[in-house]
C-alpha cells in the first residue's frame, strides 16, 4: 500500500487521532474562537449605546443594551457593575426595607385573605414591585391576577419572580403605569379587587389619589373592594433643631449661606424620629381622612386648633398615616411604631415658631394629588 510521502507505516498515528472526529474538533475551535471575538465586539457596541443612552438619562434603554451586552460577554465585571448601578437608579432600595417588613407583609396578607375568601374573583394590583402582593392574592384564591408596574426594569424582575415561584400561569405582569391601562386590552374585564401599596411616608407622594380615582372609573366594577379602604393622617408639632438642620442652613465657616435653603424641601421630607432629638408641642390631631372606596378624593383645606402641652419652639410638623386594610387590619407609621419600614413625614418651617403652653394653635392642613402641606397662623 503506497503511503503518503514522508511517512512510513510505522510513523502514521493512530486512527482515533486522525478520524474524522478529531478533524471536526480542529475545524470547530477556529470557529468557537471567531464566535467570541464577534460576541465581544458586538458586546463592546452595546456597552458603547447603553453608555450614550446613560448619559441622556434614558436608563430604561441604556439597561436594556447592558443586559443584552452581559449575554454576549458573561464575565465582563465592567459590564456587571455598570448594569448593577443602572439597577440601581431605576429600583429604589427602600423595595428592600419594605420585603423585609414582617408586619406590613402579614397584614396585606390577612387583608387579601379576607377580602377574596377563597372566591375567584379578579385582582387589580398596582404598583407590582417583586410582584408580592400579586402573589399573595393568587395564593388567596383570586381567579385571575393581573398587576402593574410603571418601572420596566422592575416589571422584568417580577414576571422572573413571579416565574420562580410557579404563578406565572396566574398572573399577568404589565410593564405600564395604572392610568394607562384599558379593559379589554390589557385586562379583559374589570376588576372584583384593587389591592396598592403606593403610599409614602406622608400617604399621597407616591399617587395613590389619582391612582384609585382613575381605577373606581375605568379598571373596578362598581362593588368592588380596595385595599386600603381607608385611611387617615395624623399630627403633631415638632420641636427639633437636629431634624430642622437637615432642611436648612444659614452659616457656615462664618458665612451666610442662607440663599442655599431656596432649594430645601418645601413640602415634606422622611425622617426616623427616634434616631433624631425631639419632642412633641401638642397632642395628636387628624388632619384628614380619606374613603378610598367611595368618598371623594378631590383636593380639601381645613384648619385644624391645637393647645400646646409645653413651651418650646416649632420647627415643623410631624405626620403620618393610619391605613385600614379592613377587618380591623391596620398598618401605620406612627412614631411608636418601631417596627416599620416607613419613617414619619416632616414639614419644616424655615423660620421656626416659639409657643407658650396651653397656647391654642391654628394649623391649616391643605393636601393635593401628592402631597399635604401645613401652615400655623
Amino acid at each position: 500500500m503506497k503511503l503518503y510521502e514522508g511517512m512510513s507505516g510505522k510513523d502514521r498515528s493512530p486512527a482515533s487521532d486522525t478520524g474524522p472526529q478529531s478533524n471536526r474538533e480542529q475545524r470547530r475551535a477556529p470557529r468557537a474562537k471567531l464566535r467570541v471575538v464577534v460576541d465581544r465586539a458586538r458586546a463592546s457596541a452595546l456597552v458603547e449605546e447603553g453608555r450614550h443612552l446613560a448619559a441622556s438619562f434614558q436608563l430604561e434603554r441604556a439597561l436594556e443594551r447592558f443586559e443584552e451586552a452581559s449575554t454576549l460577554d458573561a464575565d465582563n465585571e465592567a459590564i456587571v457593575l455598570t448594569m448593577n448601578g443602572l439597577q440601581r437608579k431605576l429600583v429604589p432600595r427602600c423595595h428592600f426595607a419594605m420585603l423585609n417588613d414582617h408586619e406590613r407583609n402579614q397584614a396585606f396578607e390577612r387583608a387579601l385573605e379576607i377580602a377574596i375568601g377563597g372566591s375567584p374573583c379578579t385582582v387589580l394590583d398596582v404598583g407590582s414591585g417583586t410582584g408580592l402582593l400579586a402573589m399573595m392574592a393568587a395564593r388567596a384564591g383570586a381567579g385571575a391576577v393581573f398587576t402593574c408596574e410603571s418601572v420596566v426594569a422592575i416589571a422584568r424582575l417580577a414576571r422572573r419572580i413571579i416565574a420562580e415561584n410557579k404563578l406565572d400561569h396566574h398572573i399577568s405582569v404589565i410593564p405600564k403605569v395604572s392610568t394607562d391601562l384599558v379593559v379589554g386590552r390589557d385586562m379583559p374585564r374589570r376588576a372584583d379587587l384593587l389591592v396598592t401599596e403606593t403610599v409614602d411616608c406622608g400617604l399621597l407622594g407616591e399617587g395613590i389619589l389619582p391612582i384609585v380615582r382613575h381605577a373606581r372609573e375605568k379598571l373596578l366594577r362598581p362593588e368592588a373592594k380596595i385595599i386600603p379602604g381607608r385611611a387617615k393622617v395624623c399630627f403633631q408639632l415638632l420641636e427639633s433643631d437636629a431634624v430642622h438642620r437637615n432642611n436648612f442652613a444659614f452659616e457656615a465657616g462664618g458665612f451666610d449661606v442662607s440663599l442655599f435653603n431656596q432649594v430645601s424641601t418645601k413640602t415634606y421630607f422622611p425622617v426616623r424620629l427616634r434616631a433624631h432629638p425631639h419632642a412633641f408641642l401638642s397632642p395628636a390631631a387628624e388632619a384628614f381622612e380619606f374613603d378610598f372606596e367611595r368618598g371623594p378624593l378631590d383636593p380639601r383645606t381645613c384648619t385644624v386648633s391645637v393647645t400646646t402641652k409645653q413651651r418650646g419652639r416649632v420647627h415643623g410638623i410631624a405626620f403620618w398615616f393610619e391605613l385600614d386594610l379592613g377587618r380591623g387590619v391596620v398598618l401605620t407609621n406612627a412614631p411608636t411604631n418601631h417596627q416599620s419600614h416607613w419613617m414619619q413625614a416632616v414639614q419644616c418651617f424655615e423660620t421656626p415658631i416659639d409657643v407658650e403652653r396651653n397656647q391654642v394653635v391654628t394649623v391649616t392642613c391643605k393636601h393635593d394629588d401628592t402631597s399635604i402641606r401645613f401652615s400655623i397662623a
